[in-house]
């Protein structure tokens, strides 16, 4: 298994293509003109591929990079906007190194995403494993202001969740959020995470009203 970064001479329709049907084998629910536009709506977007040892795609992840003012510094954060892995390679931390990979490209100050998923915010959140310290929602009011400044967080709330963030609801099984993470979604919420990574600490910031 190989991590390769989109680039122009690549077939646009063919890596469409490809990730379309791994949606479909990952029981994803997606039309294929979302599939695209995710991929290619900008090219601003840092887009990873996964090959399996015969160079077919396996998989990707889909990230955009993003400017934000924190008080009185600008800091950088890169937000995961989508990860798809073929079934028959998931379960083996594949979506890790993924994330890995794009951070250390970037070195950002900050790494999010928003889902429902329960499997890809743990992902997020052990792909940056040690010594992890969750702080309380009610001490973050200047990073809620600071996220609230991508469109992807425009509308969290104290919690770490977006409420009607999506159209319907993505994962039956939104219990898993609550039964880890203390936090209650409704059928259309995400729950965003976000993460610090430091020299001597990894933080996580913004999230979860403490049990």
């Amino acid at each position: 298994m190989k991590i390769i970064d989109y680039n122009r001479t690549l077939d646009k329709k063919k890596i469409a293509d490809l990730a379309y049907r791994i949606c479909g084998n990952a029981e994803f629910p997606v039309e294929y003109q979302d599939v695209y536009e995710h991929l290619f709506e900008n090219d601003n977007l840092i887009l990873k591929l996964l090959l399996n040892e015969e160079n077919n795609l396996a998989g990707f992840g889909v990230f955009e990079n993003y400017r934000l003012f924190l008080e009185s510094q600008i800091i950088t954060m890169l937000y995961l906007s989508g990860m798809v892995i073929d079934p028959k390679y998931q379960g083996k931390n594949i979506s890790r190194e993924i994330i890995k990979n794009a951070y250390k490209q970037l070195q950002s100050d900050l790494i999010s995403l928003r889902t429902q998923n329960i499997a890809m915010a743990k992902s997020l959140l052990d792909t940056f494993n040690d010594n992890l310290f969750v702080m309380p929602g009610n001490n973050n009011d200047a990073l809620l202001s600071c996220l609230r400044q991508t469109s992807p967080f425009e509308y969290i709330d104290e919690y770490g969740v977006i409420r009607n963030c999506y159209p319907n609801q993505l994962y039956y099984n939104l219990n898993a959020i609550q039964d880890n993470f203390g936090i209650k979604l409704q059928s259309r919420d995400a729950l965003g995470v976000v993460i610090e990574p430091s020299k001597n600490k990894q933080k996580v910031l913004s999230l979860f009203k403490q049990k």
